[in-house]
């Protein structure tokens, strides 16, 4: 089993989903985590792997999780400052494994996302 380094799980299930998700967002979220923690913030992981009936109730228009290639990762207790400069290094860093939008053609790795709460939401692209 893989005991990941700085990562809280909302519930004790996501662990089990974390050894099911794709290697590499494995990799994006250890390291997302340990920039987090060494800033003095809690890194948690509130989703990973859906269903399609879950997918459907939360109107969801991307099958990334339901692929095991995203993750949602509570950012609530996060200054503004501090997620803008996350999110600017990571896209940039993991450009090339990003999800890309339906709507622009561009890569968006991270979404800001306000659904049952606030966070962040991770995405790559399909495919790798």
């Amino acid at each position: 089993m893989i005991i990941p380094h700085n990562i809280e799980f909302k519930t004790p299930d996501l662990l089990d989903e974390y050894q099911q998700i794709n290697p590499k967002l494995r990799i994006v979220l250890e390291d997302m985590a340990s920039f987090v923690v060494g800033h003095g913030y809690k890194f948690i992981v509130t989703d990973l792997l859906s269903e399609l009936s879950e997918d459907k109730k939360l109107k969801r228009v991307s099958t990334s999780h339901l692929e095991g290639r995203g993750a949602d990762v509570r950012c609530t207790d996060w200054p503004l400052d501090f997620r803008e400069k996350l999110e600017h290094y990571y896209e940039a860093k993991y450009k090339s494994w990003a999800a890309i939008s339906k709507q622009t053609g561009k890569e968006n790795l991270i979404l800001f996302h306000v659904g049952t709460a606030m966070h962040l939401h991770i995405q790559l692209r399909k495919g790798l």
